[in-house]
């Protein structure tokens, strides 16, 4: 479904990204795992158009993407939920959903879309018309989620969901992730330090340290390497 293949990108005279190359097949969920500035976000934002590579390609269901402005991206069912949520604060909860439906298509479908999200969240639907900026921490992740659903992709990409929330709201973020790919076949590629939580729900992982895809493989092949214990399972 996506294939990123040898990506290389540089922000200014600083190389980013080294070389990476990762597959997402449709139906998986497939987790990228790494430290703080390990290139987790820059690999998501360039897969998304948001950032262009200086080399290598990138192709969705064997159309080459790469080249393409993010909202053509999007046209391609394809939605990036951002790291640290980047909501608008002082609009609605509905507001803030209805911006996720920036195309023609999803606009002409948004009160399915609405319904579609309301039942997945219910909390939202009773919120639906307070201001963003009121919502605790794990009602905003649940927003920007639902936002990025609002457009029906067919992939998402889902950018550290467990930053700055308490693990009890951490355990209910993953299983509603878990059911957007076993219930409503929504194919995921999730960045996220947790590897604990990733390994919990993931097909496949790639580990990325410095810009570099360092291992990659099935979560029980990775916790069972010696250093992914050490470093990332605290075993």
């Amino acid at each position: 479904m996506l294939i990123v293949e040898n990506i290389e990108v540089w922000y200014g005279k600083v190389k980013a990204l080294w070389d990476v190359s990762l597959e997402v097949r449709e139906g998986e969920i497939v987790g990228l795992i790494g430290p703080n500035g390990a290139g987790k976000t820059t690999t998501l934002n360039t897969i998304m158009g948001i950032t262009k590579p200086r080399s290598g390609r990138i192709t969705l269901n064997g159309e080459r993407i790469d080249d393409k402005e993010t909202h053509e991206i999007i046209k391609k069912g394809l939605f990036i939920v951002p790291e640290g949520r980047q909501l608008f604060p002082f609009l609605t909860v509905e507001e803030n959903l209805l911006l996720g439906t920036i195309h023609g298509e999803s606009w002409r479908r948004r009160h399915e879309a609405l319904d579609f999200v309301y039942t997945l969240f219910p909390r939202l639907k009773e919120r639906r018309k307070q201001l963003a900026g009121t919502l605790s921490g794990g009602e905003q992740q649940m927003l920007t989620i639902a936002r990025g659903l609002m457009s029906r992709p067919r992939l998402m990409l889902i950018d550290e969901p467990s930053l700055g929330l308490a693990p009890r709201i951490v355990v209910d973020l993953y299983k509603v992730i878990r059911a957007l790919r076993d219930e409503h076949k929504i194919t995921i590629l999730i960045a996220d330090q947790n590897a604990h939580r990733v390994f919990d729900i993931c097909d496949r992982a790639y580990v990325i340290e410095n810009g570099r895809i360092v291992m990659e493989g099935t979560p029980e092949k990775l916790k069972s390497d010696k250093r992914i214990k050490e470093v990332y399972l605290g075993l």
